[in-house]
């Protein structure tokens, strides 16, 4: 099963700013500080108050992050 494939069944399409915070076992605040900064490289959207993810770009970003530790 795949990374896409599992955020998908658990979150959806979209995932807000606390399901992210609690994947990645940060805070939310900041995670805010990321995007106010304009540091957090994950692909967003903001829908009056609130910011979506899209699960494909979070799993692709895992999936980056993951890749760069496994190489010597």
């Amino acid at each position: 099963m795949s990374m896409v494939d599992i955020l998908d069944s658990k979150f959806g399409p979209f995932m807000d700013l606390p399901e992210l915070a609690t994947l990645f076992k940060l805070k939310k605040e900041s995670l805010y500080q990321q995007i106010y900064q304009g540091k957090l490289d994950i692909a967003h959207v903001k829908r009056g108050k609130k910011y979506l993810f899209p699960t494909h770009e979070v799993a692709a970003y895992l999936d980056n992050k993951l890749e760069e530790t496994r190489l010597p």
